[in-house]
């Protein structure tokens, strides 16, 4: 009996020793290998396997074995254990990374092992092995593909130039890692059109940054959409008090003008988020009445009202009108030409009598300079005389440079770097950094450089004046200050907590008319080193020597008009010529100042005389009227 105990103890010793798992010591991610049981107790058992990659299985023994199939999918060490009523079974295998042919472009699009991935007709750029994933690049479209055959898609700020692993080349060699931070947009109209192609054709998934949206027909976009592309426009530093000349919004504003009539709702939607995002275009107000006009035709008063509203806002931003400025300029300085040769010709004879004995007019400065000096003709002028023909020359001086500096810095500010709804753009840094430094060129830098280099941006912005903006981002003390010089400036009023305008909460941006005061500005500043070099750069309606000439000209008539209005007015009493008054309106007034008004009327009277008459007449009525009032006097 005992001998038969042992012998049983002994068969169930052998058959629990003949129970094996069969699994390769060696498998390749990808490729499928088997698991196998064999010499095993029929019935069904959970088979657990543990690593990169886990799975639980429940396996049916039949004939004694079974076979189970299995893909690892990462490579690193794995344990089976089958889990028998007399205890685990358990084994171990390595998966190690399988060598797959490298990717490859053909013409139906990827090929990378097993995977085959369509792409459309493009210049694509790639495909760059990088870990587990495949580099591609079409236009401004980056492709992420991963073993898996899942897409991830990268719109770069520019046109793609090359790919290296873990970075993208742009055009203009700058260089950006992947995933790309949030830039904005600094490709042209070519670079749309080709993301758009592609986008037509891949049908990424949404939401997109803001100028894949420019790509689409934009009555088709929803209000998430717009949403969407309002959010991304925030994100990548673009601010509504700035100016967008890029050719998308101007087509987004003639669709929607295009459509107020047959498609109302998708025209002012359209509208209404240019109004909220970008709402500084050109023909921006004419397009925000005519929406006005439209919503009150729909009876819809109130909606008008609040357009009317935000676009009255949004025109304090803008650009201040200086349209017909050339034409108050003219007229100043040849009402300052006509009174400085009256006074010449009115102090002639006094002027030749005390200058007889010294040679004359002329020789007097050759024989005695200081004392002919002495005896230049607006010595003759009354104070009075003097400081009226300073005070045009300063205002026709005066006009003049505005003139002159506004057509130097409109232009910068409605097309170019600085003209694209940011200042946060590498093109826009490097137009600023290279500005002759200005305290106002560096606190535009300031504000630029923020969001990049924020060190150095503040750095700049605590030296910078005191404009709203800068003291808005200065934040702490100073936002009381800003609040006092601009209390309706939406982002001041939301960091104190005052409420929001109609744009939302936002960091604080300069305007484009802070931009254009501050280049104003850092432009008239530069006279001081420079004069003539900083006159003769003025875009005047002058040819070039004209202006070499027109600021050695104004250099001078300064230096004469501080040297004049100093001397001391020789004694005796001088009237002028009789023919002369009688012909010079405003003459018998301009010492006390009235008669430069006449004269004045009279200068426009003569420029407008073809177009209308009634102003020089009206000149030389008043003056006659005087003429007969106060003959006694002449």
């Amino acid at each position: 009996m005992r001998l038969l105990y042992l012998l049983l103890l002994f068969a169930s010793f052998a058959s629990a020793l003949a129970q094996t798992l069969l699994l390769p010591k060696e498998a390749r991610v990808g490729e499928e290998v088997l698991l196998e049981g064999r010499d095993l107790p029929p019935g069904e058992y959970p088979l657990v396997v543990e690593g990169p990659q886990g799975l639980e299985a429940t396996v049916q023994v039949q004939e004694g074995g079974f076979r189970l199939p299995f893909t690892p999918k990462e490579p690193g060490a794995y344990r089976v254990r089958l889990l028998l009523p007399g205890g685990a079974l358990e084994g171990s295998f390595l998966a190690v990374a399988s060598e797959a042919a490298p990717p490859r472009l053909t013409e139906e699009g990827l090929v990378w092992g097993s995977l085959r991935l369509s792409l459309p007709q493009a210049e694509w750029k790639g495909p760059v092995l990088q870990g587990d994933r495949v580099l591609l690049a079409a236009a401004s479209l980056v492709l992420e593909v991963f073993p898996t055959g899942e897409v991830r898609y990268h719109f770069a700020p520019a046109p793609v130039q090359a790919l290296r692993p873990g970075e993208v080349v742009l055009k203009g060699d700058r260089v950006l890692p992947l995933p790309f931070p949030f830039l904005p947009f600094e490709g042209g109209p070519e670079d749309l059109e080709a993301l758009k192609g592609l986008l037509q054709a891949l049908n990424p998934p949404r939401p997109w940054p803001y100028w894949a949206y420019w790509t689409q027909d934009p009555l088709d976009l929803s209000e998430e959409d717009l949403r969407a592309y309002g959010e991304d426009l925030y994100r990548r530093g673009h601010r509504p008090e700035l100016f967008f000349s890029q050719a998308p919004v101007r087509a987004w504003a003639e669709a929607a003008r295009a459509h107020l009539r047959d498609q109302p709702e998708a025209a002012f939607r359209l509208a209404e988020a240019l109004l909220r995002y970008t709402p500084l275009f050109p023909g921006a107000s004419g397009f925000f009445e005519e929406v006005a006009q439209a919503l009150e035709a729909q009876g819809r008063p109130e909606l008008a009202l609040s357009v009317r509203e935000r676009a009255r806002v949004v025109a304090t931003w803008g650009l201040p009108d200086l349209e017909g400025l050339l034409f108050p300029v003219q007229v100043l300085l040849l009402g300052y030409g006509a009174l400085f040769l009256y006074l010449l010709l009115a102090y002639l004879p006094a002027q030749r009598a005390h200058l007889a004995p010294i040679g004359g007019f002329f020789l007097g400065f050759f024989r005695h300079p200081l004392l002919r000096l002495r005896h230049l003709h607006l010595a003759y002028a009354s104070f009075g005389e003097r400081l009226l023909l300073l005070a045009l020359f300063l205002l026709g001086l005066g006009g003049l440079l505005l003139y002159g500096l506004d057509a130097k810095v409109r232009p910068l500010l409605t097309e170019g770097p600085l003209a694209q709804g940011t200042l946060r753009s590498e093109a826009a840094r490097d137009w600023l950094a290279a500005k002759p430094k200005t305290p106002f060129s560096e606190a535009l830098l300031g504000y630029a450089l923020l969001a990049e280099n924020p060190k150095e941006g503040a750095r700049l912005l605590r030296q910078a004046p005191p404009f709203p903006f800068v003291l808005a981002l200065r934040g702490g003390e100073a936002l009381a200050e800003a609040y006092r010089k601009a209390p309706l400036m939406g982002p001041v009023r939301s960091a104190l907590d005052l409420g929001e305008d109609a744009w939302g909460p936002r960091e604080a941006a300069p305007s484009q008319r802070t931009l254009y005061a501050a280049l104003l500005l850092s432009e008239l500043s530069q006279f001081k080193s420079d004069f003539l070099k900083s006159f003769t750069s003025l875009p005047l309606p002058f040819p070039g020597w004209g202006r070499v000439l027109a600021g050695v000209l104004a250099f001078f008539l300064l230096l004469y008009h501080l040297l004049t209005f100093f001397l001391p007015r020789p004694r005796g009493r001088f009237k002028p010529p009789l023919l002369l008054r009688v012909l010079v309106p405003g003459s018998l007034a301009f010492a006390s100042g009235w008669g430069v008004v006449l004269l004045l009327l009279a200068v426009y009277g003569g420029l407008v005389f073809a177009q209308n008459p009634w102003p020089l007449l009206l000149a030389y009525a008043l003056h006659a009227l005087g003429l007969l009032l106060y003959w006694r006097r002449l």
